[in-house]
């Protein structure tokens, strides 16, 4: 079996790379690591989301669906409220949560493109 130590980054497409770096960089915090013509990676901790622009899927007919459900980000918040309101000055709409998990909570919005981001509360300990 391979022994694997850790996530690294996850690859995801957009169709409009400003947008989801307003989104991912302003909106949620992460930081900008590096961008180039129709690419950019931020970070979170000490994983990646490398981003690839690619937008003729605004536009094609029959857009291919996305090939991730969603990834999951851990927050450092207090409570659920905390971090609502913190969407909320932030302009970001929550689309499901909070959500009562046996390790803490979780709120999910989703990015410019439609990829849900889970956003989770750890409980100490």
């Amino acid at each position: 079996m391979l022994r694997l130590k850790m996530l690294d980054h996850v690859g995801i497409r957009v169709t409009d790379l400003d947008r989801s770096l307003r989104f991912y960089v302003e909106g949620l915090g992460l930081e900008l690591l590096r961008r180039r013509e129709g690419a950019a990676v931020v970070r979170v901790g000490d994983q990646e989301i490398n981003m690839f622009c690619v937008p003729e899927l605004a536009t094609a007919a029959s857009a291919e669906p996305h090939r991730i459900d969603h990834f999951c980000l851990t927050v450092d918040y207090a409570d659920a409220s905390d971090l609502i309101a913190a969407l909320g000055d932030s302009g970001i709409e929550i689309a499901r949560g909070p959500i009562e998990r046996r390790d803490g909570v979780a709120v999910f919005v989703s990015d410019p493109d439609g990829v849900r981001v889970e956003l989770q509360i750890k409980n100490d300990g």
